[in-house]
């Protein structure tokens, strides 16, 4: 997405905008679809597929669809292993 909005054609303002929304919100998502486990630190429990919107080159807008890839893992973890990020993030702040 990055280099999308690198190499898209300069847009107004307006739009300009929407691309750092698109770009700031993708931390966020992670947040609440990834986990500690214990062979990785971000473990996707959702997949994530992103359609970018573009006029005239310009990017204008996202749609992000997300999809679960690990059902098991939704209401338990192993020993050593955690729930989504933004959970501990909510309360460790």
């Amino acid at each position: 997405m990055q280099y999308l909005a690198a190499v898209a054609p300069s847009a107004p303002r307006g739009q300009a905008l929407v691309t750092e929304q698109i770009l700031e919100a993708a931390p966020l998502l992670e947040a609440f679809g990834n986990a500690r486990t214990t062979r990785n630190d971000n473990s996707s429990r959702f997949g994530k597929y992103l359609e970018v919107y573009f006029k005239n080159g310009a990017i204008i807008g996202a749609k992000v669809t997300q999809y679960l890839l690990e059902k098991s893992r939704i209401v338990t973890q192993a020993p050593g292993e955690r729930n989504y990020h933004v959970f501990y993030e909510l309360l460790g702040g």
